[in-house]
């Protein structure tokens, strides 16, 4: 951590749009689950294969990638501006921790900063390209991270930035291949990892169609759980009873002539002005 710095500049987020990356949306990169995962998580579909190696501290979760998501929402913000980016970007914590509603008490500061251990200590392979290169190596969500601290006039110490570097795999993507879409804010409403992987999918398929369709089996897959199957249809019914998925509502019915289970996302009746892009 560094000493004083005066005169920070900081980018903020406050206002702007969210916004999310395509393929982390559509396949299973980040532990859904609260406590350490410390088995790696691997999905091979047959076209796209992916192996996550947890760091000392685990995997990291579907929660640490709040940082991600503002990150990428800043240097997107950037460019649709018209400025320079740079994979390396300097923001308020309080920004970050507002917009995430995270609150801002200082158990928040404490879960950032193991957020920002997990996302640099997490080893990612995959085969996924980004702006038509593929990387033959692992790397982490972020190449490195810095808390700027300053002293209050009470001489206590405070966390007034962060300083990410994010890694070139995403920041390809972001830059070159304008792989983004708007998220809903409410999306860190949502308490379960289940929850928020099933509208990062639901807002990845389903698009302009009224309505999209996954057998059970193939949704656990790239919710990327750890649960059996069984389980996870008991939890899936579970958010699917409480509906609180936002734009989206989910059924599950059983295949023609009594096939296997099928998830049906469809968008959801509502008056919100939410309008994706």
């Amino acid at each position: 951590m560094a000493g004083d710095e005066a005169d920070l500049f900081v980018d903020s987020l406050v206002g702007a749009p969210l916004k999310d990356d395509r393929a982390l949306m559509e396949f299973p990169f980040f532990s859904i689950q609260k406590q350490p995962r410390m088995e790696p998580l691997i999905y091979d579909d047959g076209r796209t294969q992916i192996t996550i190696e947890p760091g000392p501290k685990g995997l990291a979760t579907i929660w640490d990638k709040d940082v991600l998501l503002y990150v990428v929402s800043l240097i997107n913000e950037r460019i649709e501006r018209g400025m320079d980016v740079d994979h390396t970007v300097r923001f308020a914590a309080h920004d970050l921790l507002r917009v995430t509603g995270r609150g801002t008490g200082k158990r928040s500061y404490e879960l950032l900063l193991d957020a920002l251990f997990r996302l640099r200590s997490t080893n990612i392979m995959t085969s996924i390209e980004s702006a038509d290169e593929r990387d033959r190596r692992g790397f982490g969500w972020i190449e490195t991270w810095r808390v700027v601290e300053r002293k209050t006039s009470t001489g206590r110490k405070i966390m007034a930035a962060i300083e990410i570097t994010l890694n070139d795999w995403m920041f390809r993507a972001l830059v070159k291949e304008r792989r983004v879409l708007t998220i809903n804010p409410t999306y860190f409403d949502l308490e379960s990892g289940l929850g928020r992987r099933l509208y990062e999918i639901g807002r990845k398929h389903l698009g302009n169609q009224d309505i999209w369709r996954i057998s059970l089996e193939k949704l656990a897959k790239k919710i990327g759980t750890s649960r059996e199957l069984r389980f996870f249809k008991r939890d899936l019914l579970k958010i699917i009873q409480n509906d609180v998925i936002p734009d989206y509502t989910l059924s599950l019915e059983v295949g023609p002539r009594g096939g296997r289970p099928v998830v049906i996302f469809e968008h959801r009746e509502s008056d919100h002005t939410f309008i994706p892009g």
